[in-house]
């Protein structure tokens, strides 16, 4: 049986934007990229800052028991790489480590689900060119909307069902995205989950188990006050390489 494998660039992505992933049926793993714990000489991030937190290492450790907690309320559990986060200014992760580190950790048959980058973050452009290198491998892989950065302005409207494109932007800084990491968007057919009222709840619920996170993400991505955005999740599977 395929093992399905999420890479999330940081401690909440899996869960903020493949809830349902993770509440279906079958083997799901989780590994968190970015999530190592500074070494206390760097100053403290600018999103640390932003969620008040006055010691990095102690933040990271209560990150990694929220998205213990979190994934917990589904039985999954997520494997820890321990790259360092670029919050810190520590340059940019060398590829070749990232992509040989993100291999070992794959089981046997998985099937790769990586952010799509669909914002400004390095460290999720970073995954999603470690993924794709694994997919010259042979590995199978999709893509997905990670959310919120793939959302500040909304989902478009191919998305919601909406009767007219009330939201271009979003449309169209996606297919500059998928561009720019090589891929033709309009050869790609997107899976798109509308999740039902009680997993909307759910998801919700599992959200808030990252409680340190919470003011950042309303403050920076209007993540509670728009319920839209935690109503919907996208796949792109993309055809072997």
């Amino acid at each position: 049986m395929r093992i399905t494998t999420i890479l999330s660039p940081h401690i909440d992505d899996a869960v903020l934007s493949l809830w349902a992933v993770l509440a279906g049926p079958g083997d799901v793993r989780v590994i968190n990229v970015f999530d190592g714990v500074p070494d206390g000489q760097r100053p403290i991030g600018w999103w640390d800052q932003l969620t008040r937190a006055e010691n990095p290492i102690t933040r990271a450790e209560e990150r990694h028991a929220e998205d213990a907690a979190a994934l917990a309320l589904l039985g999954r559990s997520a494997v820890s790489l321990g790259f360092v986060d670029a919050q810190y200014g520590n340059g940019e992760a060398r590829l070749e480590p990232l992509i040989e580190c993100i291999a070992r950790a794959l089981p046997h048959q998985s099937a790769v689900l990586a952010p799509a980058a669909l914002g400004e973050h390095p460290d999720h452009r970073r995954t999603r060119t470690a993924a794709l290198a694994l997919r010259e491998r042979g590995f199978p892989v999709a893509l997905y909307a990670d959310v919120p950065h793939a959302t500040p302005h909304g989902w478009p409207a191919w998305v919601t069902g909406a009767a007219r494109e009330s939201n271009s932007d979003a449309a169209a800084e996606w297919e500059r995205s998928m561009r720019d990491a090589g891929l033709a968007p309009a050869g790609l057919a997107p899976q798109v989950r509308a999740l039902s009222t009680t997993e909307q709840e759910q998801k919700r619920q599992a959200v808030g188990c990252y409680r340190t996170q919470l003011s950042g993400l309303e403050a920076s991505f209007s993540l509670f006050s728009r319920p839209e955005i935690l109503s919907y999740e996208v796949i792109w599977p993309l055809p072997p390489a």
